[in-house]
């Protein structure tokens, strides 16, 4: 149930806005004061005994508030029995309705059908014959026109050749050009390799030449030392004795 703290109106908060600060004096961040932690002495017993207590306390405010009323129902009278309203449900009618291949379908032959109206009525214009008017009659009657001929034609009475150019010979020329061209880069290309060649072959040699040397067995030349000079010992001679094995004399 709602106590009477919850029904009080919540006061409205104010929100207060920061001051704005002055430009001109620098920031000093304001450092916290350090605190020391009290140890202080605690109890979980006392604190559950608490709990329970504002607990009961809680269960008897409750109780204590307004018990709701019971109040029962009337009873119905049967002497009159009142049913519900019979609902009737209309049956289903039948509409008409249009499937997209008959519409497809009546498309397709109304299309056919101007296409073979067309067709018959080329028919019946091409079967319809008309004879074109005579213009012959009314026109000038043919003149051959007179061949001018040149002068030179005209003295010796023969044709004078003129120079013409078959498209054969002028095809044949540029080929003999083109295989000429192609001749002249494929011998400069064989003479290129042929150079490459060459080279390879005298740094090959060099090298098997400086190889060879390289392998050649040269003898050190021989040392010259100090010559040695012999001197006679001054150590006198060793006195021969025979050795003493016997363990006789080992008194």
């Amino acid at each position: 149930m709602p106590t009477k703290e919850d029904e009080e109106e919540e006061e409205p908060v104010v929100i207060r806005a920061q001051p704005v600060p002055h430009y001109g004096v620098p920031f000093k961040p304001q450092i916290p004061e350090a605190r020391t932690v009290e140890i202080c002495p605690f109890s979980f017993d006392s604190r559950d005994k608490e709990r329970q207590l504002q607990k009961e306390k809680k269960i008897k405010e409750l109780q204590k508030g307004e018990v709701p009323k019971f109040k029962a129902l009337p009873l119905p009278h049967f002497d009159t029995i009142n049913l519900p309203e019979k609902k009737v449900k209309n049956t289903t009618q039948i509409e008409p309705f249009c499937l997209e291949t008959d519409r497809r379908g009546a498309l397709k032959a109304q299309t056919w059908k101007h296409q073979l109206e067309e067709e018959l009525k080329q028919q019946r214009e091409a079967a319809c014959f008309k004879a074109r008017p005579n213009t012959v009659i009314s026109q000038e009657p043919f003149v051959p026109k007179k061949e001018k001929k040149s002068v030179a034609e005209g003295l010796s009475g023969s044709l004078v050749q003129e120079p013409f150019q078959l498209a054969t010979e002028k095809r044949a020329k540029e080929r003999q050009e083109l295989e000429k061209r192609m001749a002249e880069v494929e011998a400069q290309k064989v003479q290129q390799l042929e150079e490459a060649r060459h080279q390879e072959e005298e740094q090959q040699r060099e090298e098997l030449a400086r190889l060879r040397k390289e392998l050649v067995h040269k003898a050190n030349p021989i040392r010259k030392y100090q010559g040695v000079e012999v001197k006679s010992s001054d150590q006198p001679l060793t006195v021969p004795v025979s050795p003493k094995f016997s363990t006789r004399f080992h008194c």
